[in-house]
């Protein structure tokens, strides 16, 4: 059986290794066996690979945090799956591998018709936007949130799962060549993530503010976000691919009552809300409401070439099997 293993943390591009391993035993009581069709090469994959996740395998072992497959065997006791359901796989299940065995309960099954690549990208970032609007602020229809790297994938859930509240969304990116990626991504106004943002802010939006501001990039993104808060807004840090410090003016809180929260999805208080989040979010994908941008998909084979891409940036997929 074909599998990307980490081999050593630090560089993942010395570390991950494609390697055969023997194939997983039959599901035992309660579990599936499922055929891995694609899993997505995702920053937390990164990071586990770099020893900088919460998620510390004992090595070598597979990793790779989400993924989609089909069900080729199920184990006594599961009814909630049937052998050939395409499903999601449960987050952290080390999906780099053609085969696997898991537990049936916490999967999702899938629109039979959909893109199995778009399926393969629902365990993370949908239940990640989802939660990220109904945790922290009740939002009301009109309201408006911030969000900087608006180009991203998962700045489009943010923003699909806002246009469903009625809540406008002010998309933050670095580079001018991203301002029409966010604008493709529905946000209701996209400025550059510069100084100048409250100002152009200001000029389009009159004295209306952010009520919630969502960080994908930490450090002095963070403090520039923060300026764009009105009184008692909400500022949430969900990732931080700059590795840097949030940079944020104490002025800007003590003075807007600010408040700071982080968002992390293995939280097990948002265990239960995961699934109806990813159900939700693949009805939208079936209806062709919301499409994420695949830069490239490669085989496990690859996986340095697959590891290489991701760093330059877009979407990359690993195809994992047939």
């Amino acid at each position: 059986m074909k599998a990307v293993v980490l081999t050593a943390y630090g560089d993942p591009a010395i570390g991950l290794e494609f390697r055969e391993l023997p194939e997983p035993a039959g599901p035992g009581a309660g579990q599936v066996l499922v055929g891995v069709e694609y899993a997505p090469i995702n920053f937390s994959d990164i990071l586990v690979a770099r020893g900088l996740y919460a998620l510390h395998p004992e090595l070598p072992s597979v990793i790779g945090n989400e993924g989609a497959g089909r069900v080729l065997e199920v184990g006594t006791g599961v009814y909630s799956v049937r052998v050939g359901d395409r499903v999601t796989l449960p987050l952290g299940s080390f999906t780099w591998r053609e085969r696997m065995v898991v537990n049936a309960d916490g999967m999702a099954v899938l629109p039979a018709d959909a893109d199995p690549r778009q399926l393969a990208m629902l365990g993370i970032n949908p239940p990640t936007a989802h939660l990220l609007l109904e945790t922290y602020v009740q939002l009301q229809p009109d309201d408006w949130i911030v969000i900087n790297a608006a180009n991203s994938a998962i700045a489009r859930w943010i923003v699909s799962f806002a246009k469903r509240k009625g809540v406008k969304t002010l998309g933050l990116v670095r580079r001018a060549e991203a301002m029409s990626a966010a604008r493709e991504a529905g946000c209701d106004l996209v400025l550059l993530d510069d100084e100048n943002a409250p100002e152009k802010m200001a000029e389009a939006l009159g004295a209306k503010r952010m009520r919630l501001a969502l960080d994908a990039v930490s450090g002095e993104a963070t403090g520039r976000l923060a300026k764009l808060l009105g009184p008692r807004g909400t500022l949430v840090s969900y990732a931080a691919p700059s590795f840097a410090a949030m940079a944020v003016s104490p002025f800007e809180v003590i003075f807007n009552d600010l408040t700071v929260r982080g968002f992390s999805l293995g939280n097990p208080d948002f265990a239960g809300q995961i699934l109806g989040a990813i159900t939700q979010a693949a009805t939208m994908l079936a209806s062709g409401e919301v499409a994420i941008p695949v830069a490239a998909t490669y085989r496990l084979e690859d996986i340095g070439a697959a590891i290489a891409h991701q760093a330059s940036g877009g979407k990359v997929l690993l195809k994992v099997g047939d």
